[in-house]
């Protein structure tokens, strides 16, 4: 079998719902696929349990996923956010800071605790489901962004998958920093990875820098918005489902590429004069992209350290306020880009900008980039309540 169409990817990534959300019913019909019609046999089906929401509170354990069998190929289907379990699904997506993945590379605390919870059950489902054929990683939300651990670390751990990984997300978070977006890249291999988003669906906008999408260097599979405006609406997999109808992987390929990637029209936008809104979904993109060049301004040695560390959501941001910071006191090549991205991310914010740089100060700066990532939280949170 070669790579599902999107339509199949989007409709088994709904059809994960029925673990958790469904009736006894739908989820029959749901492992009824033809696809999975070797499932029957009881070691060929399985649902997974997952641990979801904080360590210390909500930490339920919860329908998450199915893995199944099909005639050669493998499943393993993840579930976005759902409300079933009080809520801590929600606590898991908002878990932001970075730990090292099972792969040794830095990624989402909070994503990496989901899938860690059920890696068990994966080995032993891998182990006793030898494959000649491919092994489909599915999911939306929240299920995207476990999906993306589980083909990593199958990528890593099962040599004789190497090019048989195949990763389809819908609406998906970033996962990690560029060190493992770069890395699962290079070990799934960009043309195995299906990375599909609507433009204006706000959770792929998050987590904000450090964290970055994969496949490195793509902008996956690109799905307009009749709206610039982020939405909820554009998160429900129902409308995904809609979007590719009819379409094939060519025919929602090859979107532009896009002005933020460019450094001339990253100064330009700096330096711009005209009004930025948050809830404009280009925002997002021109913010992280902003993020990135003004820090490689200050110092290339910083983005490493941004990348790489262990760290909690507040030591983030006190690292990027602290480099910031930094950058404001060194030449005026240098401070001035500090200085105009910190004023537009004040505008967005509806934040009063100092009159002077010297009062742009290490606090104020931490406090512009705690109100910046509490907005995009916030964003991908409504979406995510709206499913």
């Amino acid at each position: 079998m070669k790579e599902l169409t999107p339509s199949e990817a989007a409709n088994i990534a709904e059809g994960a719902y029925r673990v958790n959300d469904g009736s006894e019913q739908d989820l029959k019909i749901f492992l009824n696929n033809p696809l999975f019609k070797n499932s029957i046999q009881e070691n060929n089906k399985k649902i997974l349990q997952a641990a979801v929401g904080g360590r210390l509170f909500r930490a339920n354990q919860d329908s998450f996923g199915v893995m199944a069998r099909g005639e050669k190929d493998l499943f393993l289907i993840f579930r976005g956010t759902t409300d079933k379990n009080k809520n801590a699904d929600v606590v898991t997506d908002i878990r932001i800071g970075i730990c090292l993945s099972n792969t040794n590379l830095p990624v989402h605390i909070g994503f990496n605790h989901t899938f860690n919870s059920m890696l068990t059950e994966i080995k032993q489902f891998l182990s006793d489901n030898d494959t000649t054929g491919l092994v489909h990683c599915i999911g939306h939300s929240l299920g995207g962004a476990v999906a993306s651990l589980a083909a990593d670390w199958i990528s890593k751990n099962k040599p004789s998958l190497k090019g048989r990984i195949k990763l389809y997300t819908f609406g998906a978070p970033r996962v990690g920093t560029h060190w493992f977006a770069n890395s699962t890249t290079s070990t799934i291999g960009d043309i195995n990875m299906y990375r599909t988003y609507h433009r204006t669906d706000p959770v792929p906008m998050v987590a904000i820098y450090p964290f970055t999408q994969a496949p490195i260097n793509n902008t996956g599979y690109y799905l307009p918005s009749s709206s610039p405006l982020t939405s909820g609406v554009a998160h429900k997999m129902e409308n995904y489902i809609a979007s590719v109808k009819g379409q094939n992987w060519k025919s929602i390929s090859g979107f532009p590429s896009e002005p933020y990637n460019l450094e001339i029209c990253l100064e330009n936008w700096l330096k711009s004069k005209s009004p930025v809104s948050t809830s404009d979904s280009s925002f997002w993109q021109w913010v992280n992209a902003a993020l990135i060049y003004v820090i490689k301004k200050v110092s290339i040695n910083a983005l490493a350290m941004l990348q790489s560390a262990v760290i909690g959501l507040h030591t983030i941001v006190d690292k990027l306020a602290y480099i910031l910071a930094q950058g404001i006191n060194f030449a005026k090549d240098i401070s001035t880009w500090v200085v105009l991205l910190m004023k537009k991310l004040m505008q967005a914010l509806h934040i009063v900008a100092p009159p002077t740089k010297e009062e742009l100060t290490q606090a104020l700066i931490k406090r512009v980039l705690i109100r910046l990532t509490e907005e995009a939280n916030k964003n991908a949170s409504n979406a995510i309540k709206n499913l």
